[in-house]
């Protein structure tokens, strides 16, 4: 329609989810029919609905074709429509519990929230859950000559803060001074470990080296990795080489090849691991003294108790519920590029065996606190906690 949504009265939509299946391996040669008409029962197969969702499992299909997921949405729109409601009814039944508020820790006030009043909408962005997707989006819409690196903080005017605590709502929804009341609030999360390994691995790039020297890498690896200095002679020139090594990365790594010693183990591996993170994340919730929203639980960095989501999608479940929110959001007409840019869920079996191994890799203390730390992830966002759980 004229707003930006998918008119769904009219469509003929089907409870159940259907999936296709290619016979013999053939290619899917039959779309599905325009409007939501169902397709011949003979050309569909059932499926349960968390195997449906997984679109990758349709052989020979382009996830960037437009038509095809088009349709595919209409048809299960109710489905989908469905599974976001019992997530959003699942969240509010768990936000009755005294122990979910107090797992947000103290000091933790800052309101992450980002409106965008132009669209009718407040945004929480949870990090290596798609949130550059959305941010750069936002800024190419709203942002006048942004420059050619985009960053989070050139949306820092949207920031809300100003608490309007005269606002009485019975739903307990936490407002904002200068927000409108009607606004859509949504976020996009993901299963916990998938985003912290996925933020090791990104961590380990020359430029988020750079960036994040000074936030965590350079501690978490200079303090994991003390005790293999069995030379303590050595020590000092060991850590001035690791100095070194960073402003070699500054440079532009002049000569291509930085040249340490060979039995240095600061360097060695010369970027961050899992097991180095984890304990750096140990540390800081010992000390109280955590805000880095790549390893904050997401209900936490959210605050999703207090401000009363209107949709919480997920990230593995794209790109049929990324087509329901930006249906949702008014954004139709932009969605495609959205899926041009969306982190691609097209190898979500693959990322999972991995972030499985990784976690493996771990000793059993880390796994505890990790569960631990994500228990209310897990039970909020319905995610496993361990690998083979039902």
């Amino acid at each position: 329609d004229s707003e930006g949504h998918v008119d769904h009265d009219s469509l003929d939509h089907d409870d159940s989810i259907n999936h296709i299946e290619p016979e013999n391996g053939d290619e899917i040669n039959k779309e599905l029919p325009q409007n939501g008409d169902k397709a011949e029962k003979t050309d569909l197969k059932a499926m349960d609905l968390d195997n449906a969702y997984n679109l990758t499992k349709i052989r020979n299909i382009d996830l960037h074709n437009l038509t095809f997921l088009d349709n595919y949405y209409r048809y299960n729109y109710k489905a989908i429509e469905k599974r976001i409601k019992d997530r959003m009814e699942n969240i509010k039944k768990l936000c009755r519990e005294p122990s979910i508020e107090r797992n947000v820790m103290g000091f933790q006030r800052r309101y992450n929230l980002y409106e965008i009043s132009e669209l009718g909408i407040s945004w929480c962005p949870v990090f290596k859950s798609g949130s550059t997707t959305w941010r750069n989006y936002f800024i190419d819409k709203f942002v006048d000559d942004p420059p050619d690196e985009y960053y989070l903080d050139l949306l820092k005017s949207r920031q809300l803060t100003g608490v309007r605590r005269q606002v009485a709502r019975s739903d307990g929804k936490q407002l904002y001074r200068g927000e409108n009341e009607n606004n859509t609030r949504f976020s996009v999360i993901r299963h916990p470990y998938s985003r912290l390994v996925s933020h090791v691995k990104s961590s380990g790039r020359d430029q988020e080296m750079i960036n994040q020297q000074g936030i965590w890498i350079q501690d978490a690896m200079l303090e994991s990795r003390a005790e293999k200095v069995l030379n303590h002679s050595l020590a000092h020139g060991y850590r001035t080489e690791f100095s070194n090594y960073f402003q070699w990365l500054k440079d532009g790594k002049p000569g291509g090849e930085f040249n340490k010693s060979a039995d240095n183990p600061y360097l060695d591996p010369p970027y961050p691991t899992l097991s180095e993170m984890v304990n750096y994340i140990m540390k800081k919730r010992r000390h109280r003294n955590d805000w880095d929203g790549h390893w904050m639980s997401g209900h936490e960095f959210c605050a999703v108790c207090r401000h009363s989501f209107n949709y919480i999608i997920k990230l593995e479940e794209e790109p049929l519920e990324l087509w329901f929110l930006v249906d949702k959001l008014g954004l139709w007409g932009d969605r495609e590029v959205f899926l041009n840019r969306a982190n691609s869920s097209s190898r979500k079996s693959t990322e999972m065996l991995e972030v499985w191994g990784e976690l493996g890799r771990l000793s059993q203390s880390q796994r505890d606190f990790l569960e631990s730390h994500f228990d209310v992830d897990f039970r909020m966002f319905d995610y496993k906690r361990r690998k083979g759980d039902e």
